[in-house]
């Protein structure tokens, strides 16, 4: 295949500048031999489950496109910790589908396993690209090429200008105290703009009708508003949003063949999403 045409490894090209900015910006968590690790690790587990599943052999861009959204976006105290969420997540996209294609995005599938299963040893960090604004303008640039090329963009667009919008309309005339300017620093955070360019476009049961790309991104945006104004403003929800909201549309979505395991997995995920609402946040911080 044409590596200029594929999409997917020109995803892992941008992932792979962004981590050399953190790297740049001495702000990246994990060593170089960690990330390293990862990638290979995960690019060798999907082969794998290619292979053993499908009798396919063939390079997954986006396994190691998984690893980058971990290694940006979750921080760890324990060494074993983001090779089992890749493993968790890898084998999720590859069984847990509707008509063929994965619900939930394997790095917020990983992020979530991660509140679940390991908190608080595994967290959501924030920092690791810095606040140059150089870097914030390069981000936004390759992140908007990708998804103009996936033809995702909408879902981007509306999800921020629903986030913004339904943010300033709660908060600027319930909360005295809350600040627009402190608001806007949000957008500054290395796991709210991976999360906007890179992972709030992939589940493949996202649709691809534009008028209902901007229903989910709005959907998402406002599940991701109120929990923050029900529970306080906190990053994991924009996490669990994508995670409830995807299942959401993909039972609502598809023709229901199997009504007992798409409700099965919409209460699931429903259960998982209150239970990681009502934990503590907190989060690892590189400053």
């Amino acid at each position: 295949m044409n590596l200029i045409k594929n999409i997917q490894f020109q995803q892992l090209l941008n992932l792979t500048l962004l981590t050399l900015l953190a790297y740049s910006n001495n702000l990246l968590y994990p060593s170089l031999f960690t990330v390293l690790s990862l990638i290979l690790f995960a690019i060798a587990f999907e082969a794998i489950l290619n292979y053993l599943v499908d009798k396919k052999i063939f390079i997954p861009y986006s396994a190691a496109i998984t690893a980058f959204g971990i290694i940006l976006m979750l921080g760890w105290s324990r060494w074993y910790i983001p090779y089992i969420l890749i493993a968790l997540s890898l084998f999720q996209k590859k069984f847990l589908k509707i008509d063929g294609y994965h619900i939930f995005n394997p790095s917020n599938f990983a992020l979530i396993a991660a509140l679940l299963i390991f908190f608080p040893k595994a967290m959501p960090i924030i920092g690791q690209l810095g606040k140059d604004i150089i870097t914030l303008y390069i981000v936004i640039i390759l992140g908007v090429f990708i998804l103009i090329r996936v033809n995702r963009w909408l879902i981007s667009l509306s999800f921020f200008i629903s986030f913004f919008i339904l943010s300033y309309a709660l908060f600027k005339n319930l909360d005295p105290y809350w600040q627009i300017d402190e608001f806007i620093l949000k957008f500054y955070s290395t796991s709210f703009i991976v999360y906007i360019f890179f992972m709030l476009t992939d589940p493949r049961t996202t649709p691809n009708a534009l008028k209902y790309q901007a229903l989910f991104g709005f959907l998402v945006a406002l599940c991701a508003v109120l929990l923050d104004f029900f529970t306080g403003e906190h990053l994991k929800n924009i996490f669990i949003s994508l995670f409830f909201v995807s299942a959401l549309c993909a039972v609502c979505s598809h023709p229901i063949t199997n009504k007992k395991l798409y409700f099965l997995i919409l209460a699931v995920t429903s259960i998982i999403s209150i239970l990681l609402v009502n934990q503590p946040s907190k989060y690892f911080i590189i400053n």
